[in-house]
């Protein structure tokens, strides 16, 4: 892309400098391009520009703004701080500043990847190095997928195969690419996924790293989308039949970052980088957004161990209750608020099941009511198995726990517009909204725009029509 692309083609392998702290030895030429060929000479400064695409990312940018977007999230009269009111409010544009950054964001990872796979093959390497060296070139492709992945979920005009999806860079250049359609996005996706998985040893399962479990995780998130149910329930099955369900015991632990269980593939958050946890509540201790009453009261507030680790009371007026979201405090009290970012935990692998099977009709019934009784059970104690007789009514449930299960975690918006369902806040969480309680499928504010700084670069690249 032209504007913030092009600029981030001369630039994003300096940032990836800034980023890790480890390529200070790179001499950045007045142009400010890297020329890999004489910067990345070993395999070891692969890996450090490597763990450079991974420091790119920056979760905070998709899960605040769609938690705002969505019912998951209210504002309390003590934000008084302006932060988030556009886009809570459904008031915003394609100029706005809180929509926008997730495309620069995913494109800058996207580019950082494709400079390091341009020289790859290049890089010698000895026979002891070779294993490395592939399984780099796997991670890397795995992140393009990812980053695609996510650019698809939330920027594509719609789901449908022939549908405008996002544009497709596989090389770093200058360029002013078009929007390519969905199938073709997803084609690519699945190109760079398969050949992932061919260069990741089984041996290889730090989960901060793109893994073969992650691969496959990507593989299943992307198959649901793509709307190939035999696929997402494949994938899903080979993660699920090979991690497990945290225990009730250990659940809490994972928001506290002491235990990994079920984590696939995290971003590992260090002092210094963002706290997703601010925002939420601040580190002056006022809350900027609050939980929904909506999500909260879906809860078992007794029993399912995921609602003391997602939220927290800090008073018990009945007037004026204030609730913050705990999920991303952290477990460092010098350190509040700064969480490792969780992209794919097994929890949702159980979701993806379950959901592919009611949308498989009558057939998936069983399947589906087992893989939602086998996740109920793992979080609420004493949890009565509910056998739901309808694909529809499965659904439903599907949709509710995955509300439930992956809030704040960037997924509610896309699970709204994947099922053509509005957005509906509850009575107790429209305070502040000025009216946006409802919003349907056929207004504008319902769909992300491509930022108006990428369609003023690049003429070629169509807004959503919706935006036009």
């Amino acid at each position: 892309m032209k504007l913030n692309i092009n600029k981030l083609l001369y630039t994003s392998l300096a940032f990836s400098v800034l980023a890790t702290g480890c390529l200070a030895d790179l001499d950045l030429k007045p142009t400010d391009s890297v020329d890999q060929a004489t910067s990345i000479k070993t395999v070891s400064d692969l890996n450090t520009g490597v763990v450079g695409v991974y420091a790119g990312f920056a979760a905070a940018n998709t899960q605040y703004a769609t938690s705002l977007l969505t019912d998951e999230a209210t504002m309390p009269l003590e934000n008084n701080t302006g932060r988030g009111v556009i886009v809570y409010r459904w008031q915003y544009d394609a100029g706005g500043g809180e929509t926008a950054p997730a495309w620069a964001n995913y494109y800058d990872v996207i580019d950082r990847g494709n400079r390091l796979l341009k020289v790859i093959d290049g890089i010698p390497a000895t026979d002891a190095e070779l294993a490395t060296k592939n399984r780099l070139k796997g991670e890397l492709l795995g992140l393009r997928a990812f980053a695609h992945l996510e650019l698809l979920r939330y920027y594509a005009v719609d789901y449908e195969p022939t549908s405008p999806g996002v544009p497709v860079m596989t090389v770093s250049q200058l360029s002013k690419p078009g929007r390519e359609t969905v199938g073709k996005v997803l084609e690519q996706i699945n190109k760079d996924l398969t050949d992932a998985k061919a260069l990741i040893p089984t041996s290889f399962t730090p989960n901060t790293r793109i893994t073969l479990n992650a691969i496959t995780a990507i593989q299943a998130r992307a198959a649901l989308l793509q709307k190939n149910y035999d696929a997402a329930i494949g994938f899903a099955t080979e993660i699920i039949n090979k991690a497990a369900l945290a225990s009730r015991t250990q659940f809490p632990n994972i928001w506290l970052d002491t235990d990994n269980t079920e984590v696939i593939w995290k971003l590992k958050r260090d002092n210094g980088q963002e706290r997703l946890g601010t925002n939420y509540r601040d580190l002056t201790g006022r809350i900027i957004y609050a939980p929904a009453f909506k999500l909260m009261d879906l809860f078992d507030k007794t029993n399912d161990i995921r609602f003391a680790s997602y939220f927290k009371a800090l008073n018990t007026s009945p007037t004026n209750p204030r609730w913050t979201v705990q999920k991303f405090v952290g477990g460092q009290a010098a350190l509040v608020n700064l969480a490792d970012a969780k992209l794919f935990r097994v929890a949702e692998m159980y979701l993806i099941r379950a959901e592919a099977y009611a949308k498989q009709g009558a057939a998936g019934l069983l399947s589906g009511n087992a893989d939602l009784t086998t996740l109920r059970t793992a979080r609420i104690a004493g949890y009565v198995p509910v056998a739901y007789a309808t694909p529809d009514a499965l659904l439903t449930a599907v949709i509710e726990e995955r509300f439930k299960e992956l809030a704040f975690e960037a997924h509610r918006y896309v699970d709204l517009r994947r099922n053509n369902l509005p957005i509906n806040r509850g009575p107790n969480d429209v305070a502040q909204a000025q009216g946006a309680v409802n919003l349907t499928t056929d207004r504008r504010e319902y769909y992300i725009p491509i930022p108006n700084a990428e369609i003023m670069a690049n003429e070629v690249i169509k807004q959503h029509p919706k935006w036009q």
